[in-house]
């Protein structure tokens, strides 16, 4: 994991991340690394918290299990993409009118 998180993160940036041992040493390479412990239910420290990606990945999972039912290798990127924009505008109430308006001028 570590490989691709120096690969797509900011050494600027704070990690926050659960207690996998897989996150080992990113407090090495980035300004800060705030890792909350889920055994012992802490899910928040300060400002710190998990709550963002796991509602990702909730959204991702549900929508896999329940609307493609399984995914394939080749097309991976796409439904991460697909679900990333779903999450990203999660409260816009205009999504509908703009991804009507992107399909009308994509013609």
């Amino acid at each position: 994991l570590k490989p691709i998180v120096e690969q797509s993160v900011s050494t600027d940036a704070t990690i926050v991340t659960d207690g996998f041992g897989g996150y080992a040493g990113l407090n090495k390479i980035f300004r800060e690394h705030q890792v909350l412990n889920k055994e012992k239910e802490e899910y928040a420290r300060g400002e710190y918290h998990t709550n963002t990606i796991e509602g990702f990945w909730t959204l991702l999972k549900r929508g896999i299990y329940g609307q493609y039912h399984k995914v394939s290798l080749r097309h991976l990127q796409s439904y991460l993409n697909e679900f990333t924009f779903k999450y990203n505008n999660r409260g816009n109430n205009q999504v509908f009118n703009f991804l009507i308006n992107k399909m009308a001028t994509a013609s």
